[in-house]
């Protein structure tokens, strides 16, 4: 390979940027195109889908055929409450390659011990959240029960990029969350982006199996491209 290239593809790696390298298919030649240059790239949109969709693209372009190939960051999972099934879930993700940040005020809950190979922040969402990137590589998901840390980081990702946004509680508990940020003046576009009750229906009841359900949404989430899968609730009896 090319060393300037392989220099420039350190360069991305580096700063967590999303690129392709792109080349013809008859060609050893490869240039790098990063999605914020993407759309000056007559292959743009083809480049866009291959980044989205984090998959590599053969496509026939002007009786040519490239090769489209994606570079993403690892996926994100920002989990508000250092609760147990957080650090069920947090075990899980990182076997997914995700990296994981744990946010709680409650110095007795972020402890690094509990989470010992992730970022644990001991602070409000309120506060924490201010430093955090809340891009199209990011899920974000509450477990605290207490609307003086979950309503925060909530308010926050909704406004944000993030794929993903969940919050755990029982149907009652969420009905009383929209309630309160209808009343606060949001959106009910933006408080769909929130999937509550947490989780795909498997009907889980440990914390390890919550951790699964969770899992589970956030993935499908960021392979269907769908910020609210209620479609896939819904039809879950039929799958």
């Amino acid at each position: 390979m090319d060393k300037n290239l392989l220099e420039d593809i350190l360069k991305f790696k580096q700063r967590k940027e999303s690129f392709c390298l792109v080349s013809k298919a008859q060609s050893t030649d490869t240039h790098i195109v990063s999605l914020k240059e993407s759309s000056n790239s007559p292959l743009s949109s083809y480049i866009k889908k291959a980044i989205k969709e984090d998959k590599l693209l053969l496509i026939e372009e002007d009786s040519e055929e490239w090769i489209i190939n994606p570079f993403n960051p690892p996926v994100k999972l920002i989990i508000v409450g250092a609760v147990h099934v957080a650090q069920s879930l947090a075990l899980m993700a990182e076997n997914l390659d995700f990296e994981v940040t744990i946010i709680d005020p409650r110095e007795a809950f972020a402890q690094q011990e509990r989470f010992p190979n992730n970022k644990v922040i001991c602070a409000w969402p309120e506060d924490a959240f201010n430093d955090l990137d809340l891009d199209s590589r990011t899920a974000v998901v509450t477990l605290t029960h207490e609307p003086n840390l979950d309503d925060v980081a909530l308010k926050k990702s909704i406004k944000s990029q993030c794929f993903y946004v969940g919050a755990l509680g029982s149907r009652k508990t969420h009905q009383k969350r929209i309630g309160r940020f209808l009343e606060d003046g949001i959106d009910e576009q933006s408080i769909e982006r929130i999937n509550g009750p947490i989780g795909l229906p498997i009907n889980a009841q440990t914390p390890g199996e919550i951790a699964i359900s969770i899992m589970a949404e956030i993935i499908s989430a960021l392979r269907y491209q769908k910020e609210s899968i209620k479609e896939l609730r819904e039809n879950w009896n039929n799958r």
